[in-house]
């Protein structure tokens, strides 16, 4: 059960990354030219800000199970992640019908807008580690998927708007939504069953 634990806060962090990388792409569409003196230390540190928000998370939870203030944590942590699932699904399902008119400028890099960014989705992390804490996740395997999928999919959204802009936005947004549906309603069945 606990590979099915770690399979299901895994797809939080991918629907999380699908939110990033899509915005990532419109930045990436925008820039005069990819410094990779910026970018680098620009994915480490938004690894970090998203690493903070979910161990945040996590540390609540998990030492609310630890001194039993919580009942029966496991339950209540998988119907926590549909919750969440559904919301990031509707969100990005919404972010793929809106419209968004995206004023097209070249610009240069900077760190500023790439932080902004993942703050704006950081409530998502912080509840992704409440789950994951209420399912005694394996913190340090979490940790690990969410360094390496945040470097990968700030790099691959910035190289990709980059090199052919922000068309395929909207389908990267369905797919997520997609995935995030499956992953909640296999985390409702969990926690009912």
């Amino acid at each position: 059960m606990n590979w099915f634990v770690d399979l299901l806060n895994l797809l939080i962090i991918v629907g999380i990354g699908f939110d990033v990388y899509a915005a990532m792409e419109i930045r990436g569409a925008m820039l005069q030219k990819i410094n990779p003196k910026i970018l680098i230390p620009t994915c480490l540190l938004l690894a970090l800000i998203q690493c903070i928000f979910f161990f945040g998370g996590y540390f609540i939870t998990y030492e609310m199970v630890q001194h039993d203030e919580v009942r029966d944590a496991s339950t209540l942590g998988f119907g926590l992640a549909a919750i969440i699932y559904f919301l990031l699904a509707v969100r990005l399902i919404h972010k793929a019908l809106r419209h968004d008119d995206i004023e097209e400028k070249r610009e240069e890099m900077s760190v500023k807008y790439y932080v902004l960014i993942i703050l704006a989705g950081a409530i998502y992390t912080l509840l992704a580690g409440l789950a994951s804490g209420l399912m005694a996740a394996n913190i340090w395997l979490m940790m690990l998927f969410t360094v390496a999928s945040t470097i990968v999919v700030v790099s691959m959204g910035i190289y990709t708007g980059y090199r052919y802009g922000f068309a395929s936005r909207p389908r990267v947004y369905v797919i997520g939504a997609v995935l995030l549906i499956i992953a909640g309603l296999a985390s409702l069945l969990s926690a009912f069953i």
